[in-house]
């Protein structure tokens, strides 16, 4: 005859030498204390690690890039401006310029707002966050500057 078969004694977490098992836990693995793994810097806790995953796209950070490219031309269509101003206001005349510049600014807010909104979105994509948070803070300084400058001409126009 067989001999009754008793269950599989769970290790006394108590006893020094035995791997330990959280209560109410399977026993799984010696050494391992926690079913999931520990999370990896940029990424929610208990998600696997998988830098490049099988038959997806590596991690590139295209959409950091794409914010970062897109406030740097903002940045720089607002720096061309101000250095070809001086010269319009002798060819052309300040009524025109005034217009332009208006249009120029207007350009470059815009331009500025959709680098800061991709570079927001960019962060909070599981990718290289560099050019992104450089991105932000191009494009974070351009917005803010263009609005102060517009608030500074309506208290100029209007006589605040």
């Amino acid at each position: 005859m067989s001999e009754p078969q008793q269950p599989a004694q769970q290790p006394d977490p108590a006893q020094p030498g035995q791997p330990y098992s959280q209560p109410g836990q399977p026993y799984s693995q010696p050494g391992q204390p926690y079913s999931q793994p520990y999370a990896q810097p940029g990424q929610p806790y208990g998600a696997p690690a998988q830098p490049n995953a099988p038959g997806g796209a590596a991690r590139t950070g295209a959409l950091g890039r794409t914010a970062f490219l897109i406030a740097v031309i903002g940045v720089a269509i607002g720096l061309l401006f101000q250095l070809v101003t001086p010269l319009m206001y002798m060819s052309i005349g300040f009524g025109v310029v005034d217009v332009l510049s208006n249009l120029v600014n207007l350009l470059v807010l815009a331009v500025a707002a959709t680098g800061l909104v991709l570079g927001i979105i960019a962060l909070r994509r599981p990718a290289p966050h560099l050019l992104a948070a450089i991105a932000i803070g191009l494009a974070g300084s351009t917005v803010v500057g263009t609005l102060v400058s517009w608030v500074s001409n309506l208290f100029y126009y209007f006589g605040f």
